[in-house]
């Protein structure tokens, strides 16, 4: 939680200030109101803040007066300068005594959220710095993007960092996958025995991620001999997966040697062996075996859809699937082509399609996502084939209405049971086989009673199939809403 001040002298711009506040959200709460910077300085011991948002421009002790005055009192306090006005000696002059930020009125909800957050990530990470072991700031480093963290996070973990002899030196990074999944545990036990140190941090229940210090005296195959010594002391039913990155010196290395294993291990997840290596500097230097693996199929699958030509569809996965194993295409570009394939057969496939990395290899993925692809394939093909004994059954209907209709005669035609049937027709019309041959007969009824004045009424009964003068008139004022006969002279 973080708690904030505002001050203010015009009231629409605190109150709208504090307003934006709690729309950004119950992280955020609003402790102290303030009109002036003397009515807050007055009240400062009965309020628990640890944000102050003050304007700049104010009568009596303006905002840069009554923050260098709360730094005395809360030289913890956090805050920002507000101002209307663009100028920069006022910004300098803030930033000079530590501002988070300097706001423009009006203010933005987008930046004041940004803001806050920042806010509440320095909090945190000042009231858990102490706590933090060497593997959360392992982690912090490794796992996350430099630009998606504050500056001051990525420094003091790397400082914290080098203050470990054996971080100071040359070291690389593994990515290890184990399937069944393998914990921290089960590397720590194959690591054992090796007179270098190791770090483990756990990504998720399926990966680990290693650091191995490197000695001055190690070679240039010391990452590969470490990786097969891990691997051979597996337990015998695992399957296994390491990716190896260069060797790095420093902290400031460690996101960049991450997202080497992270792509070797990528690169050789496409192996068939059950356990292997894979050494970053080994892959292929020319990438064009990342082609998108989207594109490679499209249009093939697309026309094939078009033509509902359902086994060129299944043959042209076939082949994408053999081509995306040789191309080794990396898992966010191969699950995106999946999603959008899937996306021509199902409605929400992001929801519906699982990681490639949650399967021991390019072969258990690509046999689930086929397998997945078939049966939406098998149901369109179905829905197709339904939909043509709907139309056979129409046209029959259609051709013959002056008969008596007979379900069995029907369900017959289209070699389906009557009930079936029956239940098929209303799925897909919204309407039971006696309305739609109703329709169809009083449809034609109409046609004859406005093209034929001829015609008696009876005649025109029979000729559609109703042979009874009254029951015809029943049905058709039923269905109509008027008689035979009040139909003719309404349309005459």
């Amino acid at each position: 939680m973080v708690n904030i001040i505002v001050v203010d002298d015009e009231e629409r711009i605190r109150l709208g200030l504090v307003k934006l506040i709690s729309q950004i959200g119950e992280d955020y709460q609003v402790r102290g109101i303030y009109a002036s910077g003397i009515e807050m300085l007055e009240d400062i011991d009965n309020v628990q803040a640890d944000f102050l948002i003050t304007d700049i421009k104010m009568p009596m002790l303006n905002g840069l007066e009554l923050v260098e005055k709360v730094k005395t009192l809360r030289p913890d306090m956090k805050f920002a300068i507000l101002s209307g006005f663009d100028d920069f000696s006022y910004a300098r002059q803030a930033l000079r005594y530590g501002a988070m930020e300097y706001l423009l009125k009006p203010v933005d909800k987008t930046e004041l959220e940004r803001l806050l957050w920042k806010v509440k990530s320095e909090l945190e990470l000042e009231a858990n710095e102490n706590k933090l072991s060497v593997e959360d700031h392992l982690k912090l480093l490794l796992l996350n993007d430099p630009e998606d963290l504050p500056t001051h996070m990525t420094e003091a973990a790397s400082r914290y960092l080098t203050a470990f002899p054996s971080l100071q030196g040359h070291f690389a990074v593994f990515v290890l996958r184990g399937m069944p999944a393998v914990t921290k545990q089960n590397w720590q036990f194959a690591s054992a025995g090796s007179p270098r140190e190791w770090f483990f941090v756990e990504r998720d229940e399926q990966t680990t991620v290693a650091i191995v210090c490197i000695g001055d005296r190690d070679h240039a195959d010391t990452t590969k001999e470490l990786a097969q010594t891990l691997i051979y002391r597996l337990p015998a039913t695992c399957c296994g997966q390491l990716g190896c990155s260069d060797v790095f010196n420093g902290s400031n290395w460690l996101r960049q040697s991450y997202l080497q294993a992270e792509k070797a291990i990528q690169y050789g997840w496409y192996s068939s062996a059950k356990k292997g290596y894979t050494v970053y500097s080994d892959l292929p230097k020319k990438q064009e075996s990342y082609a998108n693996p989207y594109i490679m199929i499209d249009r093939a699958f697309r026309e094939a859809l078009t033509l509902t030509d359902y086994a060129r569809a299944r043959e042209s996965l076939q082949l994408w699937a053999e081509e995306i194993i040789e191309r080794r295409p990396q898992w966010d570009d191969l699950f995106d082509a999946c999603v959008a394939l899937l996306a021509h057969l199902a409605q929400q496939p992001q929801s519906i399609v699982e990681r490639p990395e949650s399967f021991a290899n390019a072969r258990a993925f690509t046999s689930y996502f086929l397998d997945l692809m078939f049966e939406r394939l098998s149901e369109k093909e179905l829905a197709r084939q339904e939909n043509r004994v709907v139309e056979t059954v129409k046209a029959y209907i259609r051709n013959h209405y002056t008969e008596e209709m007979e379900l069995n005669r029907l369900a017959e035609k289209v070699f389906l049971t009557p009930s079936y049937l029956s239940k098929l027709f209303k799925t897909e019309t919204g309407e039971t086989l006696t309305e739609y041959f109703i329709s169809v007969r009083i449809d034609r009824a109409k046609e004859l009673l406005r093209d034929h004045i001829a015609l008696k009424t009876y005649e025109v009964g029979e000729k559609v199939g109703y042979f009874d003068p009254a029951y015809f008139n029943k049905i058709f004022k039923k269905t109509v809403g008027c008689t035979p006969k009040e139909y003719r002279d309404r349309i005459r």
